[in-house]
């Protein structure tokens, strides 16, 4: 482009200078009659230089012409590359799962980073809803009417699940933390129910089941299962129950373990029996079961590790449990026991 340039303005300059010539040989009156002939021959090369001049003067143009096209081109592409680049980058975020948790104080006893709750919702990418309260059993209070909506007042297992189906009203829950977290629970939007209780009804000697009274009395262990996961399953027909088992625990004295829940019975049966008519519950219901009382790790080998007074969870306790309960939402089947498998 700059080499056109300079060779223009030369072809220019050589037009010039043969005018010069060219006037001056027609005013001197004493040139001799051969001048003509030169004059002649100077308008002719004037005629081609300047011809050969617009030629070089057109080519210019459609170069200039060509390298604004290619710049704006450019320019256009450059644009467009930052704004496909990003709609590549882009990338859909995963709907996060909604995670609702009904239990005792093994859930509530930590709701901090370390809590069951708060792993569990990190390893699943999941708002959990933790409504568990410490000190709840699954079984209705003996005397309490499974019917007396207007002036119920028990946090068992029943008394949460019908103030999630809106049969009960939430204000005797005050005080609860998991009280205010019921508050904000939408059935219609619930993935996940877990259930897991058992501890306090097998302590204040609750019947596994009624005797000569109904399967779905919910006055007994197995009947207050029952009708959870049938409410449950009204209220939020696109959810998925998971029912685990109490966990293994030790009862000391003066720091020494004196028995266990394999041996102590209060007289409803062990702990054992507890945890074998929740996977009975589980299995009949096709509900997700963990068995955290055989399979989960957590037995009179490791009580020391995972236990930190003989029955609450230590902070390795309350990472296996929820390691647990992660993988049996992942990767467990509705009706098959899980606990002794995890992925984490």
């Amino acid at each position: 482009m700059k080499k056109s340039t300079k060779k223009c303005k030369a072809i220019l300059l050589a037009i010039v200078l043969a005018a010069v010539m060219l006037f001056s040989a027609c005013s001197d009156k004493k040139t001799a009659s051969s001048d003509t002939d030169n004059v002649d021959e100077l308008k002719k090369q004037i005629e081609s230089l300047m011809a050969e001049n617009e030629e070089l003067k057109q080519k210019l143009e459609q170069e200039g012409e060509e390298t604004q096209q290619a710049g704006t081109e450019q320019a256009a592409a450059t644009e467009e590359t930052p704004q496909t680049e990003a709609q590549e980058t882009e990338q859909p975020q995963e709907e996060r799962l909604s995670i609702v948790v009904f239990g005792d104080s093994i859930w509530d006893m930590d709701r901090g980073d370390t809590g069951i709750a708060a792993q569990v919702a990190q390893y699943m990418n999941a708002d959990v809803y933790n409504c568990a309260i410490g000190g709840s059993r699954a079984t209705l209070k003996e005397g309490e009417s499974p019917d007396d909506f207007e002036g119920w007042d028990s946090s068992s297992l029943m008394g949460m699940v019908n103030v999630l189906a809106g049969k009960v009203q939430p204000d005797f829950l005050e005080g609860y933390p998991g009280g205010g977290v019921i508050r904000n629970v939408n059935p219609q939007t619930v993935d996940y129910y877990v259930i897991a209780y058992g501890l306090n009804d097998y302590f204040s000697k609750a019947p596994i089941a009624v005797e000569g009274g109904s399967n779905w009395d919910a006055h007994g262990y197995t009947g207050a299962l029952r009708n959870a996961i049938l409410l449950l399953s009204q209220i939020s027909p696109q959810a998925k129950v998971l029912i685990i088992s109490p966990t293994y625990c030790q009862f000391l004295k003066d720091g020494v373990m004196e028995t266990d829940s394999n041996m102590r019975d209060y007289g409803q049966g062990t702990l054992t029996d507890y945890a074998n008519a929740a996977r009975n519950v589980a299995e009949t219901n096709s509900t997700l079961y963990i068995d955290a009382y055989s399979t989960m790790g957590i037995n009179i080998y490791s009580a020391e590790q995972y236990l930190e007074d003989g029955i609450h969870l230590t902070v390795e306790g309350r990472s296996l449990y929820a390691k647990a309960v992660s993988s049996c939402l992942k990767y467990g089947k509705p009706g098959e026991v899980s606990g002794n498998s995890i992925y984490y």
